[in-house]
């Protein structure tokens, strides 16, 4: 009796964590199901939600098989959630791509070049933070971010630390050959993905972040990332200790680094109690934590004016445009963008338009942005607009 064959390997398992995403999952599978390379099969690892989400993944999964879904019984959080599909993944490579936030059509093609021409084992590249409150995008590398950067242990333990971009931010796609065995810490609900890379740096792999923002990062209010509690400081300064000591020698750069981060953990660890005795009316607490460190007052009071901010009303956003798409030269077009390049053998990833797409992404205001792509120049921007509507020349 012949043996059964072995199922395809895919080229990418794409890793979807979701916990009540309600109709923005649907934008996310789109964005997927859209990427010109279609050599890949989508785990959707569902964390026990109470809405509608699981029933959008399932009318995709009715017209496309590349889709599975794994469902939990209760809600175990993000880290246990990936961990899941991560299980279940075969695909060459792993892309996490989380079930609120959209990438570009070209995001996995790009990247794998990118990765083959650095020889890297993980690659990332820059966030385009749209906000859902309807203030302006930003790129998350900042405004002058122009090539490659190269990520060594030291750099991503002081990311966001020392003035520097927070790369722990990052949706990175990993090797499955060098992600092997290792899974994500499931007693972190915030800092797991930082946790998951910085082991396989210190392991020895190489990571690569290209500038070009093929991620389209969703910020809301109901994000986890950005809630923190005491609980979540504490056990990411119990993993950075855990993990020091799990390390057989550290370069000494490495152990300052390491010195660096966890002096600022624990002063964020500090104010989280502040906030935390604020919130239950202790004010011997809340006296006796101000006179230990005084400079958690002009952080408290940061964050009441950020907070009013948020609060403020503001104006009625336009209406999203509808945008003509094309380069120069191109009949019709009404709105230019830069030349298409095409993916280069050398993998190089242009960073020149960086700005022009965080201000296409600015276009989108009520409802979505209805865009006619005239050329590939216009494909490709439009890409970056969270959510657009692509439609064909009449």
């Amino acid at each position: 009796m012949p043996a059964s064959p072995q199922p395809r390997v895919p080229l990418v398992s794409v890793v979807m964590a979701n916990f009540e995403a309600g109709d923005k999952i649907v934008h996310a599978l789109r964005s997927v199901l859209a990427q010109t390379m279609s050599d890949l099969e989508i785990i959707v690892s569902d964390d026990c939600s109470g809405d509608d989400s699981v029933g959008h993944v399932r009318r995709f999964m009715d017209g496309d098989s590349r889709i599975r879904l794994v469902a939990a019984d209760r809600n175990r959080g993000p880290a246990a959630c990936r961990n899941r599909a991560l299980d279940m993944a075969r695909g060459q490579w792993i892309a996490i791509v989380d079930s609120d936030d959209i990438i570009h059509p070209e995001r996995f093609e790009r990247l794998i070049a990118a990765a083959g021409a650095a020889e890297a084992d993980i690659i990332a590249d820059d966030l385009l933070l749209f906000f859902e409150d309807g203030a302006p995008p930003k790129l998350m590398l900042g405004e002058d971010a122009s090539s490659p950067i190269v990520v060594t242990p030291e750099r991503w333990i002081l990311a966001g630390q020392d003035g520097s971009p927070a790369l722990g931010y990052l949706k990175p796609m990993i090797r499955r050959d060098v992600l092997g065995a290792l899974r994500y810490d499931e007693k972190l609900r915030i800092g797991e993905d930082y946790d998951l890379i910085l082991r396989l740096l210190l392991a020895g792999q190489d990571m690569v972040v290209v500038p070009e923002p093929y991620y389209l990062y969703r910020r809301h209010s109901g994000s986890i990332s950005h809630r923190l509690s005491v609980g979540d400081m504490a056990a990411m300064v119990e993993r950075q200790d855990a993990l020091i000591a799990e390390t057989a020698s550290l370069a000494p750069e490495i152990a300052d680094a390491f010195d660096r981060r966890r002096a600022s953990l624990n002063a964020g660890l500090a104010y989280e109690r502040l906030v935390e005795s604020i919130k239950r009316r202790r004010p011997g607490q809340i006296i006796g934590r101000l006179f230990a460190d005084p400079r958690q007052l002009r952080q408290l009071f940061a964050s009441f004016l950020e907070g009013r901010r948020r609060r403020r009303p503001t104006g009625p956003r336009p209406l999203s445009p509808l945008l003509l798409l094309g380069a120069k030269g191109t009949p019709g077009v009404a709105q230019t963008v830069p030349d298409y390049k095409p993916v280069a053998a050398n993998g190089e990833a242009a960073a020149s338009s960086r700005q022009v797409w965080r201000d296409l992404a600015a276009t989108r205001g009520q409802g979505a942005v209805r865009c006619i792509p005239l050329d590939a120049a216009g494909r490709y921007a439009a890409g970056f607009i969270p959510e657009a509507e692509i439609a064909s020349v009449p």
